[in-house]
């Protein structure tokens, strides 16, 4: 995965201004070895949920949220199996001090 930016005119009323636009790209990998790329908005609704969760959880790593903040809340967890959310449970107990989930 990678985010490419572009710039774009865009109207905000009477006026045309540039603004980034970022596009998520996905590549994907057969058995084959073949690879394809392509955009989040063709993702499952279910890989779209994982793939923004991953950005999220990233985010609160880089940024040092996990200072300022020491929890995290995690809601509607179906579209994961359990021994993934386990994984992640772990590694991310290093750096919050309460996690708390929801597992529908």
């Amino acid at each position: 995965m990678w985010n490419r930016g572009r710039k774009t005119d865009v109207r905000e009323g009477r006026w045309k201004v540039t603004k980034t636009i970022f596009n998520l790209h996905v590549v994907r990998s057969a058995e084959s070895r073949a690879t394809y790329e392509d955009t989040i908005d063709h993702l499952s609704k279910s890989e779209r949920e994982v793939t923004s969760l991953i950005f999220a959880l990233a985010g609160y790593l880089i940024y040092d949220v996990h200072k300022k903040v020491p929890f995290i809340l995690l809601d509607s967890f179906e579209v994961i199996d359990f021994n993934r959310i386990a994984t992640l449970i772990d590694y991310f107990k290093t750096f919050v001090t309460v996690m708390l989930l929801r597992i529908v």
